[in-house]
């Protein structure tokens, strides 16, 4: 768990299990440990570099391919599976309300969070067109509209199918576990109608996980179409990882300093730091992991190696930051960390933005 006082972060990662059906695999999901979370980060990275298939001789084809099929297929069957013990462990909540049940509620949150978060690079296709990423993810939480809902006895599924997305998902569900800023320390604070939301929410949420997870699976899925045209899938990947780091130093840091916390990602929980060092590592996956990175180094070495190390300090800046930032947003080294990390995310992306245009003139 993460506290006010402590930037440590208890995680699984389950990311790497499946990453490549041609290489051992490295079985992390194991791993559980109080730690600091550039550490954990580093796991992800660096603990996959068995599974990484770099090619030399690097085409279109076999990036999309790579892309596909070992990475974007892993990952989402890792938050399809972890989607559904967060659905079990909201269940087991809402059947037995106890503190224990609570906090384990809290921490499969916080483990399933940066499977998605290390996909926003890819949340094109049915993300987008299928609505799958605003039932996910959608944000800030709409406070007003769950409050609204929480007056009406009983809490019913049609009560839930009413809601927008800014009232269910991942920011849904954290607003009932953690409360709207103060905490909620213990589950005697639920009430009947918040209990009855987190079964149905963590349903909803699992249900959408395997949706998107099926989306890109099989002959007809997104996966074969992107593999079907791969000059334009390459593209396409670099566009996903730049939408995430404008995403990043635009949104979900600059717009924090200039609006206040209220609009910070994952503030109730605290973990908005985590949401940037994975978001940060999937763009950089992006780029290392599939032979994008070998793609451009035959355009214009000096950009590919320009951009690798942008992408490395964007990590390093977002790991940088502390948990718990919409209480620290008045401490000057804090907001230092997060002037690091937008000016870190920011030349990333004019980077990727020049790798984009570097590739599209060929």
């Amino acid at each position: 768990m993460i506290g006010a006082a402590d930037d440590g972060l208890i995680i699984s990662a389950p990311f790497c299990r499946n990453l490549a059906s041609k290489s051992p695999m490295v079985e992390l999901r194991p791993f559980v440990s109080k730690a600091p979370l550039a550490l954990l980060a580093g796991l992800l990275v660096v603990g996959c570099a068995e599974n990484k298939m770099h090619a030399d001789g690097a085409t279109s084809s076999s990036v999309s391919r790579n892309f596909v099929e070992n990475l974007v297929l892993p990952s989402y069957r890792s938050l399809a599976e972890e989607s559904g013990a967060l659905e079990e462990a909201l269940q087991t909540l809402a059947n037995n309300p106890t503190d224990a049940h609570l906090a384990a509620a809290r921490q499969q949150w916080v483990e399933t969070r940066p499977l998605w978060e290390i996909t926003e690079s890819w949340a094109f296709g049915p993300a987008e067109t299928e609505g799958l990423d605003g039932d996910l993810d959608d944000w800030p939480v709409s406070v007003l509209e769950l409050k609204q809902a929480f007056a009406t006895d009983p809490f019913t599924a049609d009560t839930f199918s009413r809601l927008g997305t800014t009232s269910i998902g991942f920011h849904g569900i954290e607003f009932v576990l953690y409360g709207d800023g103060n905490g909620r320390s213990t589950a005697a604070d639920l009430t009947p109608q918040q209990i009855a939301y987190l079964a149905l929410a963590g349903a909803a949420f699992h249900d959408t996980a395997e949706q998107l997870l099926s989306s890109w699976m099989g002959a007809d899925g997104f996966g074969a179409e992107l593999m079907g045209d791969p000059d334009g899938t390459v593209l396409e990947m670099i566009e996903g990882a730049i939408g995430t780091l404008e995403e990043v130093h635009l949104e979900k840091l600059g717009a924090v300093l200039e609006e206040g916390p209220e609009v910070l990602e994952s503030r109730f929980s605290g973990t908005t730091n985590t949401d940037i060092v994975f978001n940060v590592v999937g763009a950089q996956r992006v780029f290392e992991d599939t032979g994008l990175k070998q793609l451009l180094t035959a355009k214009d070495a000096g950009l590919t190696e320009q951009l690798s190390e942008s992408l490395a300090m964007s990590l390093s800046a977002a790991e940088a930051m502390p948990s718990m930032l919409s209480q620290r947003l008045d401490d000057p080294a804090v907001v230092e960390s997060m002037e690091t990390a937008i000016e870190a995310t920011e030349s990333a992306f004019n980077l990727m933005t020049r790798a984009l245009e570097t590739l599209d003139s060929f």
